[in-house]
C-alpha cells in the first residue's frame, strides 16, 4: 500500500491507496459530485454535499450491482444453451 494525499472539495486527505490512480480517480469523481450538488443547493455545508454524493453513488452501485447480475444470469442461459446444443 502506498500513502497519497487526495484533494476533495477543497480538502486534502491523506490515505493508504492499492492503486493511486483508482483512488486518484475516484476522489475526481467525488469531487465532482460534491461540486455538482454545491450548484443545485449553494447553501448546503459540505458535510450533507458529502452525504448527497455518498448517495448518489451507492445509487449507481446498486444499478451496476443489478445489471452485472442480469448479464450474468444472461451468460448462465447462453452457457446451458450452447451446451445443450453441443450435446446433440
Amino acid at each position: 500500500m502506498e500513502k497519497i494525499d487526495v484533494n476533495v472539495y477543497g480538502d486534502s486527505y491523506p490515505l493508504r491507496a492499492e492503486s493511486r490512480e483508482l483512488t486518484e480517480k475516484a476522489a475526481e469523481d467525488v469531487d465532482r459530485v460534491m461540486r455538482l450538488f454545491a450548484e443545485k443547493a449553494p447553501s448546503f455545508e459540505p458535510v450533507k454535499l458529502a452525504v448527497l454524493s455518498a448517495i448518489s453513488f451507492s445509487e449507481k452501485k446498486i444499478e451496476l450491482e443489478a445489471e452485472l447480475e442480469a448479464l450474468r444470469q444472461k451468460i448462465n442461459r447462453l452457457n446451458d444453451f450452447i451446451g445443450q446444443n453441443l450435446q446433440e
